[in-house]
């Protein structure tokens, strides 16, 4: 899954084969969406 900068829709891979555009506003930036993990590391 992928996120569009300008109207932050979720936007498949399917959608950007021909070109990397959103479909829904045809901003030309496109983020992939990271998983929400928080790390926790223990001071030694």
């Amino acid at each position: 899954m992928y996120k569009c900068m300008n109207c932050e829709k979720s936007v498949t891979q399917e959608d950007l084969k021909k070109r990397i555009r959103c479909p829904f506003c045809g901003y030309r930036i496109i983020v992939k969406n990271r998983p929400e993990i928080i790390k926790k590391v223990e001071a030694r």
